[in-house]
């Protein structure tokens, strides 16, 4: 374990294949004058970033995980916003359930506990679509796309010269 790199990581809802596919069709329909589109296969939504974390806080992370009591829920994103900074076009839930609150709670607890900081900013269902998006896009429609939440996931986000890859590592199902 000792001389391992870190891996930089992060807890995350994971699009099923329709799901993923519909956000691609969507991304493929919005024109923008700059920006960068997140690759269709890296398009999630971030319950938790932890960033580096050894083989010692990893497993601690994985334990926590293993405990979270969590619900499968549906969603639906319906709504699309810019955020000046950090400069993201982004899909997102106008409403989002309780139980993927307390999912959100319950795994930022968890990760306190192995050493990681609480995140400043409350969660909200959201998935980047496009980054460096320098100025606000011109609105577009769209109809709501539902995503049946059953599982979380714990991903390794890997740096390359072509941009971030993301890899699933595990995951963890939700019940009901």
């Amino acid at each position: 374990m000792a001389g391992e790199p870190a891996q930089r990581l992060f807890f995350a809802l994971w699009p099923d294949p329709a799901v993923r596919a519909a956000l691609a069709a969507l991304s493929a329909r919005v024109k923008l004058r700059q920006g960068r589109w997140v690759r269709p296969e890296n398009l999630h939504v971030t319950l938790v970033f932890l960033g580096a974390a050894d083989a010692r806080q990893r497993a601690c992370i994985e334990a926590a995980a293993d405990a979270v009591r969590g619900q499968a829920v549906s969603i639906a994103l319906d709504r699309a916003g810019w955020w000046r900074r950090p400069q993201v076009l982004w899909v997102g839930s106008s409403a989002t359930p309780e139980p993927l609150l307390d999912l959100a709670r319950q795994l930022q607890a968890g990760c306190e506990g192995c050493g990681f900081p609480r995140e400043a900013r409350a969660f909200q269902v959201h998935a980047t679509l496009a980054r460096k998006v320098f100025a606000e896009p011109p609105a577009f429609d769209f109809g709501p796309i539902p995503w049946r939440v059953a599982e979380f996931a714990l991903v390794e986000s890997t740096l390359t010269p072509a941009g971030s890859e993301y890899h699933v590592l595990r995951t963890w199902p939700l019940g009901g």
